[in-house]
C-alpha cells in the first residue's frame, strides 16, 4: 500500500522579468449587482476538471459525465456548471432520434457541486474524479464571467456534437485555444480529460471513489469469514473486531478498517441497518482515525481513465471461410468501446455500441453485415456479499455472416442476464442466459441464447477471449446453433490493436470455420 504522495504546486507569476510594472487594478462590475453578485458567489480562484465514471444502466450517463469545478480554494465544496439533459423511458430508438436529429432540451445549470457529488457517488455509484487545471487567475475570470454569458442562453442537446463534453471543452478552451481543432462530432467525456491531460493542463488529480466501489477494491484481500465477522457485527450495532495491536501488518489492517467504514455505509443506504446502529458503528470506527492517520490509499494511478483507450474507433481487416468466402472487412464505431479493447483502467469487462456500422467487400459484392443502433455488455464479477449482475442488450441489423451461404437477414433485439466471476486479476468468467426478438419482412419469432466467455490479461499487452454461444431458433429453424470463438488481441501499440481471430460455427448439418485479422486505430 502506498502513502499519499504529496507533490508541491509551482506557482508561475504571469509578469516575469519585468521590475517596473504598475498592477491594473481589477475591474469594476458595480453597475451591474446582479453579475457581481455572482461573482462573489461563485468562487473561481480553483477550477477543475470533473467526470463521472460510466453508468451502463442509464442511458443518460452511458458514456460518463464531466463538468467544470470552481472553488475558492482545495478544501472548499464549490459548485458545479454542467449541461446536461433529460432522458425519459426506454424507447432508445426514439430517444436516439430526438438526441441526434432533432435535438433535444438542453439545461446549462451552476449548482452546489456537493449535491452533483452526492448524487453521482451515492445515487448513481460512479466514481468522480476531479482533475485541478493549471491556468492562469486571469483565464479563471475569463471562465467566469463567460459562465454569466451563458446564463440566458438557449443550448439545444445533441448527443454527437452538443453534449457536456463539447460544452467543457468550449470552457476549457479559453485557457487554451488549440483544444477547439478537436472540436469533432462523437466527443465524448473521456476524450474531454484525455486531451486535457495532452495539452498539459491537469496540475494534480483527487477521486472520490462510491460505495459499491470502495467495497469490491477494498474487499479484494479480505477472506470471506473476515467479511462474514464484520457483517454480523455491523449488523447488531456491535462492531468489535480491532484494527491495531494485532500481528497483522498495519498496511492490511488500515484497508480492513477502510472496508469496514465502506459496509457500514452501504448496510445504512440498503435499510438493513438502522441510523442508530450505524452512528455507533461510526462512532466505534472514529477511534482508529488518529492511529491510520499516516496512511492513504494511493488512486491516482489506480483505474486511471486517462489510460483508456480513446472513445472512437476504425476497423479493417479481413475475413476467410473454410467454405472459399473471403472478404474485406471494415467497421466504425463512433463512439464509445468493444470487448476486445483493453479495460484494464475500467472497473468492469464491458462493451457499449452507438450507430456501429460493419460492412464486407469480396470479389463481386459489397455488403452491409451490422448495424448496431445500441448495444451493451458488462461483466462485472459478482460479490458473494453484495451482489452484481452481467448481462447484455441490444438493437441491431444483421445479416448473419456466420454461413456464408445464408441469407439470415434480420432485424432483432436481444438481452440477456447472468454472472460474471473474478477469478484473479488477470481472468474473468462468465455466464448469461438471455432472449432474441427477430423479424424480417415475412415474419416476426423469438430465440432463446446461453453465453459464456473468458478474458485473460497476458504477459506483453495481449489479450485473449474465449467465447461460446447456443442459440435455439435463432434464424426461426427451430434449430439449435452453437458457436465458439477464439480471440487475441495485441494491445501494445500507440491507439491502435490488432486482432487475430478463430471462429467455428454449426447448425443442422452446416458447419463453417472463420480466421479474421482486424487492425484497428483509436481517435
Amino acid at each position: 500500500m502506498q502513502r499519499l504522495r504529496i507533490t508541491p504546486v509551482v506557482f508561475r507569476p504571469e509578469h516575469s522579468g519585468c521590475l517596473n510594472t504598475v498592477p491594473r487594478s481589477p475591474p469594476d462590475f458595480s453597475r451591474c449587482p446582479e453579475l457581481q453578485e455572482f461573482l462573489d458567489a461563485v468562487s473561481a480562484k480553483t477550477i477543475s476538471l470533473a467526470y463521472a465514471s460510466e453508468n451502463l444502466m442509464s442511458p443518460s450517463s452511458f458514456m460518463g459525465h464531466t463538468f467544470i469545478k470552481l472553488s475558492e480554494n482545495e478544501t472548499d465544496p464549490g459548485h458545479a456548471v454542467s449541461f446536461f439533459t433529460e432522458v425519459d423511458g426506454f424507447n432508445l430508438p426514439k430517444i436516439m432520434f430526438d438526441s441526434l436529429v432533432v435535438g433535444k432540451e438542453g439545461y446549462f445549470i451552476v449548482s452546489p457541486y456537493q449535491e452533483s457529488l452526492n448524487f453521482y457517488k451515492d445515487i448513481e455509484g460512479r466514481n468522480v474524479f476531479e482533475y485541478q487545471l493549471d491556468i492562469s487567475e486571469k483565464t479563471k475570470q475569463l471562465i467566469q464571467l463567460h459562465l454569466w454569458e451563458l446564463k440566458e442562453t438557449r443550448i439545444d442537446y445533441f448527443f454527437h456534437n452538443q453534449n457536456c463534453a463539447s460544452i467543457s471543452l468550449n470552457l476549457l478552451a479559453i485557457a487554451n485555444p488549440e483544444l477547439m481543432k478537436h472540436r469533432r462530432d462523437w466527443l465524448s467525456p473521456l476524450d474531454v480529460i484525455q486531451l486535457a491531460s495532452q495539452h498539459h493542463m491537469i496540475q494534480q488529480t483527487s477521486i472520490t471513489p462510491s460505495t459499491g466501489w470502495k467495497l469490491r477494491a477494498y474487499g479484494a484481500n479480505q477472506q470471506d469469514s473476515t467479511k462474514q465477522s464484520l457483517l454480523d457485527q455491523l449488523s447488531k450495532g456491535d462492531l468489535q473486531t480491532r484494527f491495531n495491536g494485532t500481528d497483522v501488518p498495519a498496511e492490511e489492517q488500515f484497508l480492513t478498517w477502510e472496508f469496514t467504514q465502506a459496509m457500514n455505509q452501504y448496510l445504512l443506504d440498503n435499510g438493513s441497518i438502522t441510523p442508530e446502529s450505524y452512528s455507533e458503528n461510526n462512532r466505534r470506527l472514529a477511534g482508529y482515525e488518529t492511529y491510520f492517520s499516516s496512511y492513504a490509499v494511493d488512486l491516482s494511478e489506480f483505474k486511471n481513465p486517462i489510460k483508456r483507450n480513446k472513445d472512437a474507433q476504425w476497423q479493417i481487416g479481413t475475413r476467410w471461410s473454410t467454405e472459399g468466402d473471403q472478404a474485406l472487412t471494415t467497421t466504425w464505431l463512433p463512439a464509445s468501446h468493444t470487448l476486445a479493447d483493453d479495460n484494464r483502467n475500467a472497473f468492469s469487462e464491458s462493451s457499449l455500441a452507438l450507430m456501429k456500422i460493419s460492412v464486407s467487400v469480396s470479389e463481386h459484392t459489397f455488403k452491409l453485415d451490422n448495424f448496431t443502433l445500441y448495444g451493451i455488455q458488462s461483466y462485472l464479477p459478482c460479490d458473494p456479499f453484495f451482489g452484481g449482475l452481467s448481462g447484455h442488450f441490444s438493437v441491431q441489423w444483421d445479416r448473419g455472416t456466420d454461413f456464408t451461404e445464408r441469407d439470415n437477414q434480420r432485424f432483432f433485439i436481444a438481452g440477456g442476464l447472468g454472472l460474471s466471476h473474478q477469478v484473479n486479476n488477470a481472468v474473468n468468467i462468465f455466464a448469461t442466459f438471455g432472449t432474441e426478438l427477430s423479424m424480417n419482412t415475412e415474419k416476426a419469432w423469438g430465440a432463446f441464447a446461453i453465453d459464456m466467455g473468458l478474458f485473460s490479461y497476458l504477459r506483453h499487452d495481449i489479450k485473449m477471449a474465449f467465447l461460446a454461444n447456443t442459440v435455439w431458433n435463432q434464424y426461426a429453424s427451430s434449430d439449435f446453433k452453437h458457436k465458439a470463438s477464439v480471440s487475441m488481441t495485441y494491445l501494445g501499440l500507440e491507439n491502435s490493436a490488432v486482432d487475430l481471430g478463430v471462429q467455428y460455427a454449426d447448425m443442422t448439418g452446416l458447419s463453417e470455420g472463420q480466421f479474421n485479422v482486424v487492425y484497428r486505430h483509436f481517435y
